[in-house]
């Protein structure tokens, strides 16, 4: 089965050619409102439920609730568009048409841009042969053609369902744009056979529906969310054209107590001089006839560089590895002192002497960039960890997925890394063999700024677990190292895959030679953990894990900011007693995304406002602890 890459080429945002829109405007706004037809009893589905609330459909709740866009909220949205000099593109469920003329007839009177969601937002690709989904193409463009006249250029493939034959098979009908992929602010060349397709930039994140169907975002959030994004990315395209996309609903944007958090973001993007409000058929058009050919061989000029320099690599042999016993296993608790495994002994905080870092800056601030390829498909036979890759395994490719971590390797740890070197801080990356090895040219980037690098595993499908035994561990973790070393890695650090470990983890990462390990998120020093080697725990933070946080727990941006700030604010008061780590993961397909860029540099600002703040590399944090009195219980002061 194909990889996603076997359709994209890397480019990073800091190589590629220059963009540029027409009349000399600088930033490409397509409105993209999702006007869908939920059918009340659909056929069922294949790899997925539309609704799995009641045991059978009907959903009355459910299907009245989409309805309502169409009868109702779709009205109120046009209102509030017409005062815009906006021509959005209606991502249409086109038996639509056929079924509320009234609809179609709308469309047709504001000469609105149209492309496909599919037929019915209850039925998917998933589970078509090639004959059926390539039938499903001429239905989508038949119809459309039927009802409006307009040829169909693009697709938004219903509930972002995918084939391994999907791009193909949409290029061979005639279409030039596939909207699913959101890898990056730009369009994209798609390579497919014979054909020139290209991925138009989505947005999950600044789109209502996620964001409001039994989700803790409010209106507010929404609106503050596109404003930051846009400001984002409008400041950027001052070097380049970029894409900024909002995907609305009707039965979400047209309530009346959201409708004026459009006409808000609206009034704010129309402040601004530059802007290029199109359709998505005038933007896939105008960068396919000026800056597809040239952006198609810039990707493949990069592509060839790094398969060249991968075939130059050299060979990672196998080390012969010990088979000596591990301490650890299966431990259930036992009612005695201490911890119920032989990691680390017990040592709480009062009973420590006091730390004290060099120089005399308590609160040492340690962000880990955590860098990892997503593979997709999944590794056959590989438990995953349900928050990073479990879940609902698709046929291909699972696009929402993929893409969005592909947009922090192309797009998102550029700004990361420039919010980080701008005031002063030296990063701490942690990388994945796959990563090192499918990315030399961000990894390059990396080397240049004189980066730290903490082994994350072989990626972040391939993590470790109790479901290997001591030597299939010790085997991963020794080629993670070897694999990293090839690329011209060398690592003192481990960072597990979303902090997977094995009963076994420390004590074989303390017996390869890993001098520090940042899995195990329990306190706010580092300490010593009772392995071979000498292996220093440094904590990370969990409730400071952008993805726990803000993705998995679906915390606010507002309200995790502002926790940010009052953690830095105690720590710098607690550290005068004893020195402090807050050591947490920024992922750049998170906080280096349009909207929350500008909170992770106003938390490193107020960081750098404290007195009490040192911004070190992580190893330099485990240097500073072990010439400690703390790592030398006994002694009156460091050595």
């Amino acid at each position: 089965m194909k990889s996603i890459r076997d359709f994209v080429r890397y480019a990073p945002v800091t190589t590629r050619p220059t963009i540029h829109w027409p009349g000399g405007r600088r930033l490409a706004v397509w409105i993209v409102p999702n006007i869908e037809f939920y059918e009340y009893t659909p056929p069922p589905a294949i790899g997925r439920e539309t609704w799995d609330r009641v045991p059978r459909h009907p959903d009355v709740r459910e299907y009245g609730f989409r309805d309502y866009g169409n009868r109702v909220g779709l009205w109120r949205m046009d209102a509030v568009l017409q005062d815009y000099p906006v021509r959005p593109t209606v991502s249409l469920n086109l038996a639509l048409l056929d079924h509320l003329p009234e609809v179609a007839q709308l469309i047709r009177d504001r000469g609105w841009g149209v492309m496909s969601h599919g037929i019915y937002n209850t039925r998917f690709l998933y589970g078509m042969d090639e004959a059926a989904e390539r039938a499903f193409y001429r239905d989508n463009i038949d119809s459309l053609k039927r009802h409006t006249g307009q040829d169909l250029r693009g697709i938004l493939t219903p509930a972002i369902t995918n084939t391994e034959r999907t791009p193909a098979l949409i290029a061979e009908s005639g279409m030039v744009y596939h909207a699913d992929w959101v890898h990056d602010d730009v369009p994209v060349p798609i390579i497919v056979p014979g054909r020139r397709l290209i991925s138009l930039p989505y947005s999950y994140d600044l789109n209502d529906a996620p964001l409001w169907d039994g989700r803790p975002y409010g209106g507010r959030y929404f609106v503050q969310a596109c404003k930051d994004a846009f400001d984002r990315l409008y400041a950027e395209s001052a070097d380049g054209g970029r894409v900024f996309c909002i995907a609305l609903h009707p039965y979400q944007i047209g309530q009346p107590h959201h409708v004026g958090h459009l006409r808000e973001i609206l009034d704010h993007i129309c402040r601004h001089e530059g802007v290029w409000f199109a359709t998505g058929d005038e933007i896939a058009d105008h960068y396919l006839e000026h800056h597809y050919d040239g952006q198609l061989a810039h990707a493949m000029e990069l592509h060839a560089r790094a398969s060249a320099r991968a075939a130059r690599r050299p060979a990672v042999v196998p080390r012969a590895l010990s088979d000596t016993p591990v301490p650890g296993g299966v431990q259930p608790a036992q009612r005695k002192p201490g911890n119920d495994h032989p990691h680390f002994g017990w040592n709480p905080f009062p009973a420590r002497p006091a730390l004290r870092w060099p120089g005399g800056r308590q609160l040492a601030v340690v962000p880990l960039v955590v860098l990892e390829a997503y593979e997709d498909p999944l590794p056959a036979g590989w438990p995953q960890i349900h928050s990073v890759g479990g879940g609902l395994i698709r046929d291909f490719p699972n696009i929402s997925r993929v893409s969005t971590r592909e947009y922090g390797h192309r797009v998102g740890i550029f700004r990361i890394l420039d919010a980080l070197t701008r005031r002063g801080i030296r990063p701490t990356v942690a990388i994945d063999a796959l990563t090192a090895e499918q990315y030399p040219d961000l990894l390059d980037h990396l080397q240049s700024l004189d980066c730290e690098f903490v082994a994350h595993g072989l990626s972040v499908t391939r993590p470790q677990t109790s479901a290997m035994d001591p030597a299939q561990e010790r085997a991963y973790i020794a080629e993670t190292l070897d694999r990293l070393a090839a690329c011209g890695v060398r690592t003192a650090g481990w960072f597990g895959a979303d902090y997977a470990e094995s009963t076994f983890t420390p004590q074989l990462l303390g017996e390869l030679g890993v001098s520090y390990l940042s899995d195990w998120a329990n306190d706010e020093q580092p300490y010593a953990m009772t392995t071979p080697g000498n292996l220093v725990a440094t904590p990370l933070w969990a409730d400071f894990d952008d993805q726990t946080v803000l993705i998995n727990r679906m915390c606010n941006l507002d309200m995790f900011e502002d926790h940010f700030r009052k953690a830095l604010d105690q720590l710098a008061r607690d550290s005068l007693a004893s020195a402090r780590l807050l050591h947490f993961c920024v992922r750049p397909w998170v906080m280096g995304a349009p909207l929350r860029i500008a909170a992770f540099e106003r938390i490193l600002d107020h960081a750098l406002r404290l007195e009490q703040v040192w911004t070190p590399r992580l190893g330099e944090v485990v240097q500073a602890w072990r010439a400690s009195a703390q790592a030398h219980p006994g002694t009156e002061s460091a050595r």
